[in-house]
């Protein structure tokens, strides 16, 4: 996955700044995440308690608030039952945050609404 965001990363560059870019990278990493604990049946109380440590990168973005809700739309999806669709579900997720945190249209404070 990693490497896939890179490849996208380094065709979408003219899009975003390279800080940008590392902060787009991070989030569809913890979209990521929040997904593969969600595939794997964890409750999404516990994925809120598990992230109320995470590293403040994006202070200035209402870290809390942002996670919240990428958590929270983990948990709309279903949970798949056959191993390969758990990992396209957390593939889609995180790229879907990628894609969204590149777009010029990408404004924290109303995602987080």
């Amino acid at each position: 996955m990693k490497t896939a965001l890179l490849i996208l990363l380094l065709t979408l560059t003219s899009l975003a700044s390279a800080s940008q870019a590392r902060v787009c990278i991070y989030l569809a990493s913890v979209a990521e995440q929040i997904m593969e604990l969600r595939q794997a049946g964890v409750e999404q109380g516990e994925v809120i308690k598990s992230f109320s440590d995470y590293p403040r990168v994006f202070e200035i973005y209402k870290a809390d608030a942002l996670l919240l809700r990428i958590i929270d739309e983990a948990y709309e999806l279903p949970v798949e039952e056959v191993e390969r669709e758990k990992l396209i579900a957390k593939w889609e997720f995180g790229s879907k945050w990628f894609e969204m945190c590149l777009s010029k249209e990408f404004k924290i404070n109303e995602v987080i609404k």
